[in-house]
């Protein structure tokens, strides 16, 4: 006999404040009636702002993703997102990049710490679509809510332009760079760079086709 095919579920919120610097994903996919399996994509980039007086461009060190759960668990062993991970290029010419995740956190609040790697600046590349973990889901509603945080030393100005003299020393630029990565998180990377809800209301919403 035929199984059915997974039920796909889409976010009920979709929020990605700085999508050219980062835009993510994440989708549900019913694997069985209380277990349902989540994959994410995350497309990491350089981002280009304009300033009154010049431009900068900025990317990401690292950052943090982080699931608040709710009538939910994952399991530390179901978490299949971990380790070096390659990124996929964005255009052609560019370079397979990759980078490190670590998983932590309790089984109703994981996270995921991203880091780049050593030999590159930024993170630059795309995870698509890719198996972030298994979700038990205990009661209903259920729901998932996916946030991708950063911190100050997870920025990193790849280019500045036309905002200060040629000749300055190197801890000067070193304190003038430090100040405008600043700004950006408070102004536009906070309190979170993406923001993501799934909700399951009940039992029917999460039944199975043909069920």
């Amino acid at each position: 006999m035929q199984q059915p095919l997974p039920k796909q579920l889409q976010p009920n919120l979709l929020e990605n404040r700085c999508p050219s610097c980062l835009f993510m994903q994440l989708e549900g996919i019913l694997v069985q009636p209380d277990q349902i399996d989540l994959y994410l994509t995350i497309n990491f980039d350089v981002q280009c702002e304009s300033l009154p007086k010049g431009s900068i461009a900025f990317g990401l060190k690292g950052g943090k993703l982080q699931l608040r759960l709710e009538n939910g668990k994952i399991h530390h062993q179901f978490r299949e997102l971990t380790g070096s991970l390659t990124l996929l290029p964005q255009q052609e010419g560019q370079q397979l990049a990759t980078c490190q995740v670590r998983t932590k956190g309790s089984q109703k609040n994981p996270t995921w710490d991203f880091a780049v790697d050593p030999e590159k600046p930024v993170l630059q590349g795309v995870l698509k679509k890719t198996k972030l973990a298994t979700l038990n889901a205990i009661a209903f509603p259920c729901s998932v809510e996916a946030t991708f945080d950063v911190s100050l030393q997870n920025i990193y100005l790849t280019k500045v332009q036309g905002l200060w003299p040629a000749n300055l020393s190197t801890n000067q630029l070193a304190i003038l760079e430090r100040g405008i990565a600043q700004l950006l998180l408070q102004r536009k990377l906070k309190p979170y760079l993406s923001r993501i809800e799934l909700q399951f209301d009940s039992f029917e919403s999460l039944k199975m086709p043909n069920q």
